[in-house]
Protein backbone atom coordinates (compact mmCIF):
# COMPACT_ATOMS: atom_id res chain seq x y z
CA UNK A 1 0.00 0.00 0.00
CA UNK A 2 1.24 3.73 -0.95
CA UNK A 3 2.55 5.81 1.58
CA UNK A 4 -0.02 8.68 2.22
CA UNK A 5 1.12 12.14 0.68
CA UNK A 6 2.71 13.83 3.43
CA UNK A 7 2.34 17.51 1.79
CA UNK A 8 0.00 19.47 -0.27
CA UNK A 9 2.83 19.06 -3.37
CA UNK A 10 1.69 15.24 -2.86
CA UNK A 11 -1.89 15.42 -2.96
CA UNK A 12 -2.30 17.89 -5.70
CA UNK A 13 0.64 15.57 -7.79
CA UNK A 14 -1.72 12.37 -6.72
CA UNK A 15 -4.81 14.05 -8.56
CA UNK A 16 -3.40 13.93 -12.14
CA UNK A 17 -3.74 10.13 -11.95
CA UNK A 18 -7.19 10.20 -11.09
CA UNK A 19 -9.73 8.96 -13.17
CA UNK A 20 -10.30 12.23 -15.42
CA UNK A 21 -13.85 10.90 -16.82
CA UNK A 22 -15.17 11.47 -13.10
CA UNK A 23 -15.25 15.11 -12.19
CA UNK A 24 -16.67 15.82 -8.40
CA UNK A 25 -19.47 18.90 -9.54
CA UNK A 26 -20.67 19.12 -6.09
CA UNK A 27 -19.76 22.99 -5.80
CA UNK A 28 -20.93 23.96 -9.45
CA UNK A 29 -24.64 25.41 -9.18
CA UNK A 30 -25.15 23.84 -12.83
CA UNK A 31 -28.64 26.23 -13.71
CA UNK A 32 -26.29 29.31 -12.68
CA UNK A 33 -23.66 28.36 -14.92
CA UNK A 34 -25.42 27.33 -17.58
CA UNK A 35 -27.15 30.67 -17.49
CA UNK A 36 -23.89 32.25 -18.47
CA UNK A 37 -23.84 30.73 -21.92
CA UNK A 38 -25.89 30.94 -24.64
CA UNK A 39 -26.80 29.72 -28.18
CA UNK A 40 -24.71 26.17 -29.21
CA UNK A 41 -21.83 27.47 -26.69
CA UNK A 42 -24.77 26.78 -23.55
CA UNK A 43 -25.07 23.19 -25.57
CA UNK A 44 -21.03 22.57 -25.74
CA UNK A 45 -20.92 22.80 -22.43
CA UNK A 46 -23.48 20.98 -21.06
CA UNK A 47 -23.06 18.01 -22.96
CA UNK A 48 -19.56 18.20 -22.04
CA UNK A 49 -20.54 17.92 -18.16
CA UNK A 50 -22.90 15.25 -18.52
CA UNK A 51 -20.00 13.53 -20.11
CA UNK A 52 -17.35 14.28 -17.77
CA UNK A 53 -19.39 14.30 -14.02
CA UNK A 54 -21.85 11.81 -13.70
CA UNK A 55 -22.79 13.50 -10.43
CA UNK A 56 -24.57 16.56 -12.50
CA UNK A 57 -24.95 14.51 -16.19
CA UNK A 58 -28.76 13.89 -15.66
CA UNK A 59 -29.83 17.79 -14.63
CA UNK A 60 -26.92 19.11 -17.52
CA UNK A 61 -29.08 16.37 -20.04
CA UNK A 62 -31.98 17.76 -19.00
CA UNK A 63 -31.09 21.35 -19.42
CA UNK A 64 -29.64 21.39 -22.81
CA UNK A 65 -32.43 19.31 -24.30
CA UNK A 66 -34.28 22.19 -23.18
CA UNK A 67 -31.90 24.68 -24.63
CA UNK A 68 -31.60 22.68 -28.23
CA UNK A 69 -35.54 22.85 -28.57
CA UNK A 70 -34.94 26.59 -29.29
CA UNK A 71 -32.50 25.95 -32.04
CA UNK A 72 -33.36 23.61 -35.16
CA UNK A 73 -30.56 21.07 -34.10
CA UNK A 74 -33.16 17.60 -34.39
CA UNK A 75 -30.26 15.83 -34.63
CA UNK A 76 -28.63 16.47 -31.33
CA UNK A 77 -31.88 16.69 -29.66
CA UNK A 78 -32.09 12.85 -30.40
CA UNK A 79 -28.48 12.18 -29.46
CA UNK A 80 -28.94 13.93 -25.93
CA UNK A 81 -32.43 12.08 -25.20
CA UNK A 82 -30.99 8.92 -25.85
CA UNK A 83 -28.23 9.52 -23.98
CA UNK A 84 -30.61 10.28 -20.92
CA UNK A 85 -32.87 7.75 -21.11
CA UNK A 86 -29.66 5.34 -20.57
CA UNK A 87 -28.37 7.72 -18.21
CA UNK A 88 -31.15 7.34 -15.68
CA UNK A 89 -31.49 3.79 -16.55
CA UNK A 90 -28.06 3.37 -15.62
CA UNK A 91 -28.27 4.93 -12.39
CA UNK A 92 -31.57 3.24 -11.48
CA UNK A 93 -29.86 -0.09 -12.53
CA UNK A 94 -27.41 1.23 -10.05
CA UNK A 95 -29.96 1.58 -6.79
CA UNK A 96 -31.26 -1.44 -7.50
CA UNK A 97 -27.85 -2.78 -7.00
CA UNK A 98 -27.06 -0.78 -4.05
CA UNK A 99 -30.09 -1.33 -2.63
CA UNK A 100 -31.32 -4.88 -3.24
CA UNK A 101 -34.85 -2.73 -4.21
CA UNK A 102 -36.17 -1.22 -7.20
CA UNK A 103 -38.56 1.37 -6.52
CA UNK A 104 -41.32 2.84 -8.78
CA UNK A 105 -41.08 6.25 -9.76
CA UNK A 106 -43.33 8.89 -9.49
CA UNK A 107 -44.60 10.29 -12.44
CA UNK A 108 -45.01 13.74 -11.08
CA UNK A 109 -41.71 13.57 -8.97
CA UNK A 110 -39.42 16.76 -9.76
CA UNK A 111 -35.75 16.12 -11.74
CA UNK A 112 -32.99 15.29 -9.12
CA UNK A 113 -29.39 16.15 -9.19
CA UNK A 114 -28.54 12.33 -9.05
CA UNK A 115 -30.96 11.03 -11.48
CA UNK A 116 -32.11 8.32 -9.77
CA UNK A 117 -35.80 7.02 -9.32
CA UNK A 118 -37.69 9.01 -11.89
CA UNK A 119 -39.08 8.90 -15.31
CA UNK A 120 -37.64 10.81 -17.99
CA UNK A 121 -39.88 12.98 -20.09
CA UNK A 122 -41.48 11.85 -22.97
CA UNK A 123 -39.99 11.85 -26.26
CA UNK A 124 -41.91 15.59 -28.24
CA UNK A 125 -41.97 13.73 -31.36
CA UNK A 126 -44.19 16.76 -32.15
CA UNK A 127 -41.66 18.90 -31.73
CA UNK A 128 -39.12 16.92 -33.93
CA UNK A 129 -41.87 16.63 -36.71
CA UNK A 130 -42.84 20.30 -36.57
CA UNK A 131 -39.25 22.05 -36.08
CA UNK A 132 -37.86 19.73 -39.25
CA UNK A 133 -40.80 20.99 -41.02
CA UNK A 134 -40.38 24.76 -40.33
CA UNK A 135 -36.58 24.53 -40.91
CA UNK A 136 -36.72 22.97 -44.47
CA UNK A 137 -39.44 25.78 -45.49
CA UNK A 138 -36.96 28.11 -43.52
CA UNK A 139 -33.98 26.70 -45.77
CA UNK A 140 -35.91 26.59 -48.72
CA UNK A 141 -37.20 30.15 -48.85
CA UNK A 142 -33.85 31.61 -48.01
CA UNK A 143 -32.75 29.93 -51.05
CA UNK A 144 -35.35 31.93 -53.25
CA UNK A 145 -34.52 34.85 -51.71
CA UNK A 146 -30.84 34.38 -52.48
CA UNK A 147 -31.55 33.45 -56.04
CA UNK A 148 -33.28 36.12 -56.15
CA UNK A 149 -31.55 38.97 -54.60
CA UNK A 150 -28.64 38.00 -56.90
CA UNK A 151 -30.54 38.99 -60.15
CA UNK A 152 -32.42 41.95 -58.68
CA UNK A 153 -30.47 43.69 -55.56
CA UNK A 154 -27.13 44.92 -54.61
CA UNK A 155 -24.27 43.36 -52.96
CA UNK A 156 -25.66 44.34 -49.30
CA UNK A 157 -28.91 42.77 -49.67
CA UNK A 158 -27.32 39.19 -50.95
CA UNK A 159 -24.64 39.88 -47.91
CA UNK A 160 -27.30 40.07 -45.50
CA UNK A 161 -29.70 37.01 -47.12
CA UNK A 162 -26.02 34.98 -47.14
CA UNK A 163 -25.72 35.36 -43.83
CA UNK A 164 -28.96 34.04 -42.66
CA UNK A 165 -28.09 31.30 -44.49
CA UNK A 166 -24.99 30.52 -42.30
CA UNK A 167 -27.49 31.82 -39.51
CA UNK A 168 -30.00 28.96 -39.61
CA UNK A 169 -27.35 26.28 -40.49
CA UNK A 170 -25.57 27.13 -37.48
CA UNK A 171 -29.25 27.04 -35.54
CA UNK A 172 -29.61 23.47 -37.08
CA UNK A 173 -26.29 22.55 -36.17
CA UNK A 174 -24.46 22.12 -39.65
CA UNK A 175 -21.79 24.19 -38.88
CA UNK A 176 -19.50 23.32 -41.93
CA UNK A 177 -22.35 24.19 -43.73
CA UNK A 178 -22.43 27.51 -41.77
CA UNK A 179 -18.90 28.15 -42.82
CA UNK A 180 -19.70 27.63 -46.40
CA UNK A 181 -22.54 30.48 -46.23
CA UNK A 182 -20.85 32.95 -43.79
CA UNK A 183 -17.48 32.99 -46.39
CA UNK A 184 -19.83 33.02 -49.26
CA UNK A 185 -20.79 36.75 -47.92
CA UNK A 186 -17.07 37.86 -48.61
CA UNK A 187 -17.02 39.42 -51.51
CA UNK A 188 -20.44 41.36 -51.41
CA UNK A 189 -19.35 43.19 -48.01
CA UNK A 190 -19.74 46.98 -48.75
CA UNK A 191 -18.19 48.15 -45.92
CA UNK A 192 -15.09 47.54 -43.46
CA UNK A 193 -17.81 46.48 -40.55
CA UNK A 194 -18.91 43.48 -42.66
CA UNK A 195 -15.73 42.11 -43.60
CA UNK A 196 -15.10 42.48 -39.84
CA UNK A 197 -18.80 40.16 -38.75
CA UNK A 198 -17.83 38.11 -41.64
CA UNK A 199 -14.34 37.03 -39.97
CA UNK A 200 -16.09 37.19 -36.78
CA UNK A 201 -18.71 34.88 -37.64
CA UNK A 202 -15.85 32.12 -39.13
CA UNK A 203 -14.34 32.56 -35.93
CA UNK A 204 -16.92 31.77 -34.11
CA UNK A 205 -18.18 28.85 -35.71
CA UNK A 206 -14.24 27.26 -36.03
CA UNK A 207 -14.70 27.80 -32.26
CA UNK A 208 -17.64 25.51 -31.99
CA UNK A 209 -16.11 22.84 -34.04
CA UNK A 210 -12.61 23.54 -32.34
CA UNK A 211 -10.44 23.59 -35.49
CA UNK A 212 -7.83 25.69 -33.99
CA UNK A 213 -5.64 26.41 -36.79
CA UNK A 214 -8.79 27.82 -38.58
CA UNK A 215 -9.57 30.06 -35.92
CA UNK A 216 -5.73 31.47 -36.00
CA UNK A 217 -5.93 32.02 -39.47
CA UNK A 218 -8.96 33.94 -39.54
CA UNK A 219 -7.82 36.50 -36.62
CA UNK A 220 -4.70 36.97 -38.34
CA UNK A 221 -6.64 37.83 -41.66
CA UNK A 222 -9.21 39.95 -39.68
CA UNK A 223 -6.15 41.62 -38.21
CA UNK A 224 -4.05 42.05 -41.25
CA UNK A 225 -7.33 43.64 -42.68
CA UNK A 226 -8.21 45.92 -39.74
CA UNK A 227 -4.65 47.45 -39.95
CA UNK A 228 -5.69 49.11 -43.52
CA UNK A 229 -8.42 51.24 -41.10
CA UNK A 230 -7.08 53.52 -38.32
CA UNK A 231 -9.83 52.91 -36.47
CA UNK A 232 -9.75 49.57 -36.41
CA UNK A 233 -5.87 49.04 -36.09
CA UNK A 234 -6.59 49.83 -32.68
CA UNK A 235 -9.56 47.96 -31.84
CA UNK A 236 -10.25 44.74 -33.35
CA UNK A 237 -6.77 43.10 -32.74
CA UNK A 238 -7.69 43.70 -28.70
CA UNK A 239 -11.26 42.33 -29.28
CA UNK A 240 -10.21 39.25 -30.71
CA UNK A 241 -7.27 38.01 -28.10
CA UNK A 242 -10.05 35.76 -26.47
CA UNK A 243 -10.57 33.90 -29.52
CA UNK A 244 -6.93 33.91 -30.38
CA UNK A 245 -6.10 32.56 -26.47
CA UNK A 246 -8.72 29.95 -26.75
CA UNK A 247 -6.82 28.79 -30.31
CA UNK A 248 -3.27 28.55 -28.76
CA UNK A 249 -4.19 27.16 -25.96
CA UNK A 250 -6.08 24.38 -27.82
CA UNK A 251 -2.98 24.18 -29.73
CA UNK A 252 -0.75 24.00 -26.53
CA UNK A 253 1.17 27.01 -27.18
CA UNK A 254 0.58 27.90 -23.85
CA UNK A 255 2.55 31.14 -23.31
CA UNK A 256 0.75 32.57 -26.51
CA UNK A 257 -2.03 31.52 -24.79
CA UNK A 258 -1.47 33.85 -21.92
CA UNK A 259 0.09 36.78 -23.70
CA UNK A 260 -3.64 36.60 -25.42
CA UNK A 261 -6.04 36.21 -22.97
CA UNK A 262 -4.29 38.97 -20.67
CA UNK A 263 -4.58 41.56 -23.73
CA UNK A 264 -8.33 40.74 -23.23
CA UNK A 265 -10.41 44.13 -23.01
CA UNK A 266 -12.68 43.70 -19.84
CA UNK A 267 -14.37 46.98 -21.50
CA UNK A 268 -15.43 45.90 -24.98
CA UNK A 269 -15.21 42.06 -23.98
CA UNK A 270 -17.97 40.37 -26.20
CA UNK A 271 -17.15 36.77 -26.14
CA UNK A 272 -18.78 36.50 -23.61
CA UNK A 273 -21.36 34.08 -25.54
CA UNK A 274 -18.63 31.20 -25.92
CA UNK A 275 -16.23 32.48 -23.02
CA UNK A 276 -17.84 33.53 -19.46
CA UNK A 277 -15.53 36.57 -18.41
CA UNK A 278 -15.00 34.26 -15.25
CA UNK A 279 -13.56 31.63 -17.66
CA UNK A 280 -10.81 34.10 -18.79
CA UNK A 281 -9.14 34.25 -15.81
CA UNK A 282 -8.99 31.09 -15.11
CA UNK A 283 -7.26 30.60 -18.68
CA UNK A 284 -5.27 33.39 -18.53
CA UNK A 285 -4.31 32.39 -15.16
CA UNK A 286 -3.24 28.34 -15.24
CA UNK A 287 -1.46 29.41 -18.82
CA UNK A 288 0.19 31.76 -17.45
CA UNK A 289 1.54 30.25 -14.23
CA UNK A 290 3.03 27.81 -16.43
CA UNK A 291 4.94 29.86 -18.54
CA UNK A 292 5.77 33.06 -17.36
CA UNK A 293 8.29 33.87 -15.19
CA UNK A 294 8.22 36.07 -11.95
CA UNK A 295 8.60 39.31 -13.21
CA UNK A 296 5.82 39.06 -16.27
CA UNK A 297 3.45 37.73 -13.53
CA UNK A 298 3.77 40.75 -11.62
CA UNK A 299 3.82 43.24 -14.63
CA UNK A 300 1.24 41.13 -16.98
CA UNK A 301 -1.02 39.48 -14.58
CA UNK A 302 -1.23 40.33 -10.82
CA UNK A 303 -0.28 44.08 -11.02
CA UNK A 304 -2.49 44.53 -14.64
CA UNK A 305 -4.78 47.41 -14.08
CA UNK A 306 -6.61 46.61 -17.64
CA UNK A 307 -6.90 42.72 -16.92
CA UNK A 308 -7.87 43.11 -12.94
CA UNK A 309 -12.26 43.68 -13.83
CA UNK A 310 -11.51 39.66 -15.08
CA UNK A 311 -9.71 38.73 -11.82
CA UNK A 312 -12.63 40.42 -9.86
CA UNK A 313 -14.58 37.91 -10.89
CA UNK A 314 -12.37 34.59 -10.14
CA UNK A 315 -10.49 36.30 -7.11
CA UNK A 316 -8.97 32.54 -6.05
CA UNK A 317 -6.95 32.23 -9.21
CA UNK A 318 -5.60 36.00 -8.48
CA UNK A 319 -4.87 34.54 -5.09
CA UNK A 320 -3.28 31.65 -6.41
CA UNK A 321 -0.61 34.22 -8.49
CA UNK A 322 -0.13 36.44 -5.91
CA UNK A 323 0.94 33.31 -3.50
CA UNK A 324 3.52 32.31 -5.98
CA UNK A 325 5.05 35.15 -6.63
CA UNK A 326 5.22 35.44 -2.60
CA UNK A 327 6.93 32.37 -2.26
CA UNK A 328 3.82 30.78 -0.36
CA UNK A 329 4.53 27.51 -1.96
CA UNK A 330 2.04 25.01 0.03
CA UNK A 331 -0.25 27.88 -0.19
CA UNK A 332 -0.19 28.06 -3.49
CA UNK A 333 -0.74 24.24 -4.57
CA UNK A 334 -3.78 24.30 -1.79
CA UNK A 335 -5.35 26.48 -3.57
CA UNK A 336 -4.86 24.82 -7.56
CA UNK A 337 -6.16 21.75 -5.41
CA UNK A 338 -9.08 23.38 -5.07
CA UNK A 339 -9.84 24.65 -7.96
CA UNK A 340 -9.02 21.71 -9.81
CA UNK A 341 -12.67 20.32 -10.03
CA UNK A 342 -13.89 23.34 -11.14
CA UNK A 343 -11.51 23.90 -14.18
CA UNK A 344 -12.10 20.27 -15.10
CA UNK A 345 -15.80 20.88 -15.86
CA UNK A 346 -14.60 23.37 -18.23
CA UNK A 347 -15.23 21.72 -21.97
CA UNK A 348 -12.06 24.12 -23.22
CA UNK A 349 -9.67 23.99 -20.22
CA UNK A 350 -10.23 20.26 -19.59
CA UNK A 351 -8.10 18.80 -22.05
CA UNK A 352 -5.03 20.64 -20.97
CA UNK A 353 -5.40 20.54 -16.69
CA UNK A 354 -3.12 17.30 -16.69
CA UNK A 355 -0.47 19.06 -18.49
CA UNK A 356 -0.84 22.53 -17.01
CA UNK A 357 -0.90 21.58 -13.54
CA UNK A 358 2.47 19.21 -14.04
CA UNK A 359 3.58 22.56 -15.20
CA UNK A 360 2.63 24.62 -12.34
CA UNK A 361 4.07 21.54 -9.98
CA UNK A 362 7.33 21.39 -11.27
CA UNK A 363 7.94 25.56 -10.76
CA UNK A 364 6.12 25.15 -7.27
CA UNK A 365 8.83 22.07 -6.50
CA UNK A 366 11.54 23.38 -8.56
CA UNK A 367 11.54 26.74 -6.04
CA UNK A 368 10.29 24.93 -2.90
CA UNK A 369 13.72 23.00 -2.89
CA UNK A 370 15.83 26.08 -4.16
CA UNK A 371 14.34 27.45 -0.71
CA UNK A 372 14.65 24.41 0.93
CA UNK A 373 19.13 24.52 -0.27
CA UNK A 374 18.95 28.09 0.97
CA UNK A 375 18.00 27.90 4.33
CA UNK A 376 20.20 25.22 4.68
CA UNK A 377 23.07 27.02 3.35
CA UNK A 378 22.05 30.04 5.94
CA UNK A 379 22.07 28.07 8.74
CA UNK A 380 25.42 25.89 8.01
CA UNK A 381 26.57 29.90 7.64
CA UNK A 382 25.31 30.26 10.93
CA UNK A 383 26.79 27.58 12.63
CA UNK A 384 30.62 28.08 11.46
Amino acid sequence: MPAPPDTIFDTLSCSMDKDETKVDGSTLHLPSYADRYTDIPRLIRLKFIAQVCPQLSVPALELAINHVKTTYNVKLYDELYKTLCAEVSRKSLKQVEENGTSQSPDANEASTSSGRGRIVVPYDSYWVEDNTMEATLMLQELDAELNFKKSNSGSAYVRRVLEEIGDHYEKSGNLQMAVKFYARARPYCTSSDNVINMFRNLIRVSIYMQNWWHVLTYVDEAKQYAFGFEYLAQEVPARLSCAAGLANMGLKIYKSAADNFLSTPFGRYDYDRIVAPEDVSFYAGLCALATFDRENLQLRAINSESFSPFFQLSPKMWNILAKFCEGQLETCAALLREIEDHVRLDVYLYPHVNTLYEMIMGRLLKKRDRKTMTDIVKKRHKSS
